[in-house]
C-alpha cells in the first residue's frame, strides 16, 4: 500500500497540471488580412476561440509581417503588436466556451498584390509571462476595391 501512495500522488499531479494548460485556437475560416482600396487600409482580422471551461487571460497579440512591401507600405517594422492608440500593448481575455475578436488596420500606400499576401502575416499569442502559447498563420486574403 505504501508503495501505491507515491504513484497516485504523481498521476494526480500530471492530471491536475495537464488540466490548466490553455486550449485556444484560431478560427482559421473567420481570420483575415483584408485590403480596402477605396479607404486604403489594411486591416489583419482574426477570430480566436476558448475551448476552456474557464475564462483565459490576460492575453497579448502581435503580428508579424513577412512581406516587405507590405511592412513599406504600412510604414511598419515586421512586428506589431496588438495595442492601444498610444502603444501599449493591449491585454485581452476569452471567456470560458467563447471566441474573442481583434483586429488592428493600418493605412497603406503602395500597389498590393493579394495573392502575395497569402501566409505571410503570422498572429502570435502570448500569455502575461510572455509564453508564447499561439501561433499561426492568415491565409484567407479579401480584397474590396475602389468603386469608380
Amino acid at each position: 500500500m505504501k508503495a501505491i501512495m507515491p504513484i497516485i500522488l504523481v498521476f494526480t499531479f500530471f492530471l491536475s497540471a495537464c488540466g490548466n494548460e490553455s486550449q485556444i485556437s484560431p478560427n482559421s475560416d473567420e481570420s483575415v488580412v483584408i485590403i480596402d482600396e477605396e479607404r486604403s487600409l489594411i486591416n489583419f482580422h482574426v477570430l480566436l476561440e476558448n475551448e476552456n471551461r474557464k475564462k483565459v487571460g490576460p492575453l497579448y497579440a502581435k503580428f508579424i509581417i513577412y512581406d516587405e512591401t507590405l511592412q513599406e507600405a504600412i510604414g511598419t517594422e515586421s512586428t506589431v503588436d496588438f495595442a492601444y492608440t498610444n502603444g501599449e500593448k493591449q491585454p485581452f481575455y476569452i471567456d470560458a466556451n467563447k471566441s474573442y475578436f481583434i483586429s488592428e488596420s493600418f493605412v497603406y500606400n503602395a500597389e498590393i498584390d493579394q495573392e502575395e499576401l497569402v501566409n505571410k502575416v503570422e498572429v502570435v499569442i502570448s500569455d502575461e509571462n510572455e509564453m508564447e502559447i499561439l501561433q499561426f498563420l492568415i491565409s484567407n486574403i479579401e480584397k474590396y476595391e475602389a468603386t469608380q
